[in-house]
């Protein structure tokens, strides 16, 4: 081998690891770079306005320098997605000099809701055979306010599909039975005795829930094409969807509403 041929070995390999420095410390640590090939501007604007500017992309999000050479390649070839599914592990929320691990074994008290609501469960257990991660329910991250939850995504595990007969016992896992008496239109009612006598919630609060939360068949066209074979499947799906791909539930899941419930007709004939 000569001298030049070496020469030009060195001179490579030398380009070739300031290359990979330069991409890895340099370029891809900076978010702005993600949007020259990423359409990501709507949520980066947001990213530079949350509590996450400080952050950056590749804290949360898994992506490398051989990321970004598979990524060329698929450009080249004319198969590169600008708009790819992010993932976010749960180790990267837990890491350290983030969020604490202590946190998710805990109960936090979302007092504008009055619900005591219990983390250990949730993210260790299987809820209706679906292994939730932490996006499950913070789905806002950055895009929203940071630890914002969405109620609609407990109205889905809580309140879909469930008989009216089952209300009582599911109502009681958010709200507190009222104790003692409650006053409505001038009318004193004490909850006690009815519920003795079998009645249920919605005896009285009528249209608890509006809105079925579906999933559409036609929903699986928005990323598969001709692909429904397992839409009967729903741990199946769940698995692939919401434990490993982290797709947000109203991503296919239609909405259930849950707010100033109405009360019956009939309720004064039933407060007599």
């Amino acid at each position: 081998m000569t001298k030049i041929t070496v020469m030009f070995i060195l001179v490579v390999l030398v380009l070739l690891t300031a290359t990979y420095f330069f991409a890895r410390e340099v370029m891809i640590e900076r978010p702005a770079i993600c949007r020259y090939c990423h359409f990501i501007t709507p949520y980066y604007n947001k990213w530079e306005q949350s509590t996450h500017n400080m952050v950056p992309c590749l804290k949360c999000h898994e992506y490398g320098p051989l990321n970004a050479l598979s990524g060329q390649i698929r450009f080249i070839a004319g198969t590169f997605n600008p708009r790819p599914l992010t993932v976010v592990p749960d180790r990267n929320c837990l890491q350290d000099g983030c969020h604490e691990r202590r946190l998710i074994e805990s109960t936090v008290d979302f007092t504008k809701w009055n619900i005591v609501f219990d983390h250990k469960p949730h993210f260790t257990e299987q809820r209706k055979s679906i292994l939730l991660h932490c996006r499950s329910c913070h789905s806002d991250i950055v895009q929203g306010e940071h630890m914002k939850v969405s109620k609609n995504v407990c109205f889905i595990c809580h309140l879909h599909g469930e008989e009216d007969s089952k209300f009582t016992e599911q109502c009681t896992v958010c709200h507190k039975e009222p104790q003692g008496t409650v006053r409505y239109r001038g009318i004193l009612f004490d909850h006690e005795e009815p519920l003795e006598k079998g009645a249920v919630c919605v005896d009285c609060h009528s249209l608890v829930v509006i809105g079925s939360s579906n999933v559409p068949k036609e929903k699986c066209f928005f990323c598969h094409i001709n692909r429904t074979e397992k839409y009967n499947e729903p741990e199946y799906i769940h698995r692939h969807h919401v434990t490993v791909k982290q797709i947000d539930c109203f991503f296919c899941h239609q909405f259930v509403q849950h707010d100033n419930v109405r009360m019956a007709r009939n309720i004064e004939t039933l407060l007599q």
